[in-house]
């Protein structure tokens, strides 16, 4: 079964992603780029048949945020897309992401940020641009532990880096922190096999004021995130 609902999957996956990312390509603009975002959102979780359960009630839909958010497995991104649709975020990610055929083209059309983490003067510009973005009413979304982590229910999450905190701090936006649990259930990190019908947990936790925070104090933000998400992680766990 699992075989066949796999190949079901990318059957599908793969023609609804180029689809949806022409769409936001050709349209170049937040209208198209946040319809295809959200509906390739709602196509991706389908196919997976995962039965999220999701609580946002800490945040406020009017608002403009810095999500913080920990990172399992490509699957976060279609979740997100879909659950945190209101928001009309965008990911920050490194830019050979926006290197890839068409998904990464769609991506730089929706205004995503890329982050140059080998050119220091490129990388001064990209945060620039998030804070542009953040300033526009769109919400930027870091992944603090950098990359995926690849054993999540053993190890809780993984430290987070402090690049992350200087870019929030610069945006000057509340930071809410959200927190997922199960998603590696899905499809873990290096792996292109899918295991539909898993349950996922989704938290935002209350936002975090930075209006009285500095750059400098980016390691005493990076641990009070690390404590709060590491704390939400373990709970939604043993729920």
């Amino acid at each position: 079964m699992s075989l066949i609902r796999t190949l079901f999957f990318y059957l599908v996956f793969f023609p609804a992603t180029i689809f949806f990312s022409i769409v936001a390509i050709i349209g170049r603009n937040q209208t198209s780029a946040h319809w295809s975002e959200r509906n390739w959102g709602k196509v991706v979780t389908w196919l997976c048949a995962s039965t999220d359960r999701v609580d946002l009630s800490a945040l406020d839909k009017n608002q403009t945020y810095v999500f913080m958010v920990n990172h399992q497995s490509f699957y976060d991104i279609p979740l997100l897309f879909k659950h945190l649709a209101p928001w009309e975020f965008k990911f920050v990610a490194k830019k050979q992401l926006f290197d890839f055929p068409v998904f990464g083209h769609a991506m730089s059309a929706g205004n995503h940020i890329s982050i140059d983490r080998e050119n220091r003067r490129q990388g001064m510009r990209d945060i620039q641009n998030a804070i542009n973005v953040a300033d526009s009413g769109l919400s930027p979304l870091i992944f603090p532990e950098g990359t995926r982590n690849p054993a999540p229910e053993k190890d809780g999450l993984m430290e987070f880096k402090t690049g992350g905190m200087v870019l929030a701090l610069k945006c000057k936006k509340p930071i809410a922190p959200v927190v997922m649990y199960g998603v590696n259930r899905v499809c873990k990190k290096h792996s292109l096999w899918m295991n539909p019908f898993q349950e996922i947990k989704i938290k935002a936790l209350p936002p975090i004021d930075i209006s009285e925070y500095k750059v400098r104090d980016r390691v005493k933000l990076k641990e009070q995130l690390e404590e709060v998400m590491g704390a939400a992680y373990a709970e939604l766990k043993n729920e």
